[in-house]
């Protein structure tokens, strides 16, 4: 098998079992739609492949993969069979080339866990509301760290709420002092509707009326220019982050090394299906374990995103004026602002498990493909106001 290509049969094995789950998994494409839908040609030859074996057993078995694809037991079947033929087996390196070529240019990856097992059963939010934070807010303004998590919960059931309610306490459970970081959620929507649920878990509950579309990176300069004191370093975390204990304490630690400016705390970001997300809640906010083990969850991998969960000085915040607030909805918004970081300051990444728990999709795309804000150019965000004007959008319809 010549090329750069492994000889691991293991290794090859997987990538046919975990491009067929991709391919077909919902949850593969509510993960990041924009990245299944450039994945698809090579996806879909992957498929191909495996119908038109003429292996009968590989026929059957990727079949029944591809029928059930949540079903653990169908992925550990082919990928057994499959690794129990050898990399050099005539019968299987064309598979095996064609899910490579795969691997090699598909940016969603897929994660089975070994002890992965199907039936855990969904954590509600009545459940979380139930839970006392392990550390409750402090309410100082002098804290060296704040994190901002911009917000809007108006019709998925409770499901963004849910998971944000499980990442506060997360960050409630941590072991950093509770008084040298302070956490800011920024509520935008056409009224506040969930500070009586929120303001318990939080320093600071900021209310940005936007009765439109949702607006990330407003929300987040609201958040940073809006919260009292001036932090050190700003900590920009999605609602849906399951944080581990030493979350805050081993990334403000990275601050201390000489020409840090920022970084993304992770390479790939683990997007949990419904059922992993509720097995990792309860391990981590139930049973107070340090972090979920990914052993026991299953999910997405989204390789190399740029966004979620980024770090940052204040200095260098400022320094490119936060972020581009004309980006509307869901997409691109991130990529510019790890950009200009970039293109402005020493900004580091990091090999950190960052868990992201499931809810509704949010993305869409245009008729051409394209995120709804591909018509921004990229670095080019050179406010001539004020940014993080909290009333910015209050007039909006």
């Amino acid at each position: 098998m010549p090329g750069l290509i492994p000889t691991d049969p293991d290794v090859l094995a997987t990538a046919v079992a975990d491009s067929l789950v991709v391919a077909v998994d919902a949850d593969s494409r509510r993960s990041c739609l924009f990245y299944w839908e450039n994945a698809q040609p090579w996806l879909r030859a992957v498929v191909d492949a495996v119908r038109s074996s003429e292996d009968e057993e590989i026929r059957t078995l990727g079949q029944s993969l591809l029928d059930s694809p949540a079903d653990p037991r169908h992925h550990r079947a082919l990928r057994s069979v499959l690794a129990a033929r050898g990399a050099d087996d005539p019968s299987v390196v064309p598979l095996f080339e064609t899910a490579w070529a795969a691997e090699c240019n598909n940016r969603l990856g897929y994660h089975l866990g070994d002890k992965y097992e199907n039936g855990a059963e969904s954590v509600s939010l009545d459940a979380l509301r139930d839970l006392t934070p392990v550390a409750p807010p402090s309410g100082r303004t002098d804290a060296e760290i704040v994190v901002v998590i911009p917000f809007r919960d108006r019709d998925t059931g409770g499901m963004r709420l849910r998971n944000l309610m499980a990442c506060l306490l997360s960050l409630a459970d941590q072991s950093y002092p509770r008084d040298r970081y302070q956490i800011v959620v920024v509520e935008t929507d056409d009224k506040p509707r969930w500070r009586e649920v929120l303001e318990p878990h939080v320093d600071h509950h900021i209310f940005a009326p936007k009765p439109a579309s949702f607006n990330k990176s407003w929300a987040v300069n609201v958040g940073v220019l809006n919260a009292p004191g001036r932090a050190e370093a700003i900590c920009i975390l999605d609602a849906d982050v399951l944080a581990d204990r030493d979350f805050i304490a081993r990334n403000a630690a990275r601050f201390e090394r000489p020409g840090t400016s920022g970084h993304l705390t992770y390479r790939n970001m683990l997007s949990l299906s419904e059922r992993a997300t509720s097995k990792a809640i309860e391990q981590r906010l139930f049973r107070g374990e340090e972090q979920a083990d990914p052993a026991l969850l299953r999910g997405f991998e989204l390789r190399r995103p740029p966004g979620c969960c980024l770090w940052v000085r204040r200095s260098a915040f400022d320094l490119i004026s936060g972020m581009d607030e004309r980006y509307e909805g869901w997409g691109g918004e991130d990529n510019d602002f790890a950009y200009r970081m970039d293109f402005n300051s020493a900004f580091d990444s990091y090999e950190d498990v960052l868990l992201h728990m499931a809810h509704p999709p949010a993305s869409i795309l245009q008729e051409d493909g394209e995120l709804v804000n591909s018509h921004i150019p990229g670095l080019s965000w050179r406010p001539s106001e004020p940014i993080g004007a909290i009333d910015r959008f209050a007039d909006e319809k």
